[in-house]
C-alpha cells in the first residue's frame, strides 16, 4: 500500500491522494494490518480518506474499528444489486458513503450489447457468466424494460439505468467509465432523468439476473 501509494503521488503529480482504496481484499493479510498501514499515510499527510472495494460487512467493521473508511465501491445496478441484501445495510449504518462501479452493467444495461459477436475477441466480457450463452439472452429482458421506460421518457437507456442508482439513495455515487465525450455528457445528464415511484416499481419487476457476476466469485467480497 505504501509502494503503490508513493508510485500514484509521483504519476499524478501531487502530494496527497483524497481517496485511496485498498480495491480487493488481500486474504493473506489481516485487513486490520493493512488499513494500519493505510491510516500511516493518512497521519503523513499523503492520503485523506480512505477506501475499500469488495469488502463483507465483517471486514468492513473490523477495518472501520482501526481507521475510519470513507467510501466502499462495489459493483451496484440495476442486474447487480446483492449489495442491498448486507453490504449497504452496514455501510449505513457505519455512516460509509458507497461508490456503486459498472453501474452500466459494463455497457450491457445502456442496450448497445446483444451479441458476443459485438465484441472483440480478447474482450474480457466474453468471459463474464452474465454475458454467455442462455443467460445473455435472458438478461436482455432487463435490457428490454430498461430500454422501454427510455423511450417513453425521451432519455437514452444507460440514463435511466444510471438513475436507477441515483434513486437509491443520497449516500450512493455511481461511478460509469467512458472514452467518449459525448458519453461523458449523455452521463452527466442522467442526474436531471426523474424516475416517479411507479417507474421505480416497473424495474424493480424486472428479474434478477442470471449468472454470477465474475467468472471467478472467490476473488472479491473479502
Amino acid at each position: 500500500m505504501r509502494q503503490a501509494c508513493e508510485a500514484s503521488l509521483r504519476r499524478l503529480g501531487t502530494d496527497h491522494i483524497d481517496l485511496y482504496y485498498q480495491h480487493r481484499v488481500d486474504p493473506a493479510t489481516p485487513v486490520e494490518d493493512t488499513v494500519g498501514a493505510m491510516a500511516e499515510l493518512v497521519s503523513q499527510g499523503k492520503v485523506r480518506f480512505l477506501g475499500l472495494s469488495e469488502a463483507a460487512p465483517g471486514t468492513i467493521r473490523r477495518a472501520h474499528a482501526v481507521h475510519p473508511i470513507s467510501a466502499l465501491q462495489t459493483e451496484y445496478s440495476i442486474w447487480a444489486r446483492e449489495p442491498e441484501q448486507d453490504g449497504l445495510p452496514a455501510v449505513r449504518d457505519l455512516g460509509i458513503g458507497f461508490v456503486a462501479y459498472s453501474p452500466l452493467g459494463r455497457g450491457f444495461l445502456t442496450g448497445k450489447l446483444r451479441s458476443l459477436d459485438d465484441l472483440s475477441d480478447d474482450d474480457f466480457r466474453r468471459s463474464q457468466p452474465r454475458m454467455t450463452g442462455q443467460n445473455l439472452d435472458a438478461n436482455m429482458a432487463i435490457v428490454d424494460r430498461i430500454e422501454q421506460l427510455a423511450s417513453s421518457k425521451g432519455v437514452t437507456a444507460a440514463q435511466v439505468a444510471l438513475s436507477w442508482v441515483l434513486h437509491q439513495g443520497p449516500d450512493i455515487v455511481p461511478i460509469p467509465g467512458t472514452k467518449r465525450r459525448r458519453y461523458l455528457e449523455e452521463n452527466i445528464a442522467a442526474t436531471d432523468v426523474r424516475l416517479t415511484p411507479a417507474d421505480l416499481e416497473y424495474l424493480a419487476e424486472a428479474e434478477t439476473a442470471r449468472g454470477d457476476r465474475y467468472a471467478d466469485m472467490s476473488r472479491i467480497n473479502g
